[in-house]
């Protein structure tokens, strides 16, 4: 039942193909206003998350919270936007970081994966226990966008009753197919493989050296997650890692409303992510595929709320 009608959404002039629609907002959109309060809390591995908090301007019990995509923190425009818009609709915002990019490394050799649920599940067992929030919308970008599927899919009815809704915008729930869209020498792929081999370099200290030179001696993404990333955590190479981390397997047990909202033009994920199939025979899964809008996209012309933003939170405010 809810495969959405195909929404309307028209990018600005100059963003006419579906690479500018994804790299321009990213890189020439500025947002002011958003003044992170950050807490640190502990992980049971004896690691940390920081989570950094922006409140509305009055008491409230509502409460957002957001997961960005790979490699990115809590101070990437899409947060910051995304931050403002809740905000000034009257929610508190936590923008949580993965481990390690928060500024700080952190004090295992272990990441943040396309998996990980059980971070976020942390991080909202932390909030229900020490706040009194009624209405919770968890929002993910692109990577945090599967984990919260997953998150969501894999508590089916346990899930928290205070979780009101979902939101995964530009979400790879099949990581597999998100790969193989975006292939192994695409500008994408080189981008993420220099960041993670930056990303590594910032934490050597933590891992054996001769793993890291082999890693950073590796010419794709896929080959560093093949040889160095999945193994680290327990997966048999990368197709295992794509295949287990991949919310997909649990869409049909998702049961909070939930929105998926992914461009049938971005570079980055294939048709597999945007399952209409399981949506049609969903009573909680939202599907939305505007024609364009990129990836992690959908700015609008001479506006500063992303078209992502608005559907964001008119589902959120629907469903409190």
């Amino acid at each position: 039942m809810p495969v959405l009608p195909i929404p309307f959404y028209n990018p600005p002039i100059h963003q006419w193909n579906r690479h500018l629609q994804t790299i321009l907002p990213n890189v020439f959109r500025r947002v002011e206003g958003i003044h992170y309060s950050r807490e640190r809390i502990k992980t049971p591995d004896h690691d940390f998350l920081d989570l950094d908090w922006s409140y509305a301007q009055i008491p409230t019990t509502k409460l957002a919270i957001l997961t960005h995509g790979l490699l990115g923190n809590s101070t990437r425009t899409y947060m910051l936007g995304m931050a403002k818009t809740f905000n000034r609709n009257g929610w508190d915002i936590l923008s949580w970081n993965m481990r390690g990019l928060s500024g700080e490394p952190n004090l295992l050799e272990r990441m943040t994966t396309h998996g990980s649920s059980d971070e976020l599940d942390i991080i909202i067992q932390h909030v229900l226990a020490q706040k009194e929030y009624k209405d919770i919308s968890v929002v993910g970008f692109s990577k945090g966008g599967n984990i919260a599927l997953k998150y969501a899919g894999e508590l089916e009815n346990a899930i928290p009753s205070e979780i009101k809704s979902i939101v995964a915008i530009s979400s790879p729930c099949d990581v597999l197919g998100s790969v193989e869209a975006m292939g192994n020498h695409s500008i994408y792929a080189r981008m993420f493989r220099d960041k993670l081999k930056k990303f590594l370099l910032s934490k050597s200290s933590l891992i054996d050296q001769q793993a890291l030179k082999k890693a950073l001696a590796y010419d794709t993404l896929m080959d560093i997650t093949k040889h160095y990333v999945a193994p680290l955590h327990g997966f048999k190479d990368d197709n295992d890692y794509c295949i287990r981390c991949s919310s997909l397997p649990y869409l049909s047990q998702i049961r909070v409303p939930t929105l998926i909202l992914n461009a049938q033009n971005d570079p980055v994920l294939s048709a597999s992510c945007s399952p209409a199939d399981i949506a049609a025979h969903s009573d909680y899964l939202f599907l939305e595929t505007p024609a364009l809008g990129g990836h992690v996209g959908f700015s609008r012309f001479n506006e500063e709320m992303t078209w992502a933003e608005y559907r964001t939170i008119d589902f959120a405010l629907h469903f409190r």
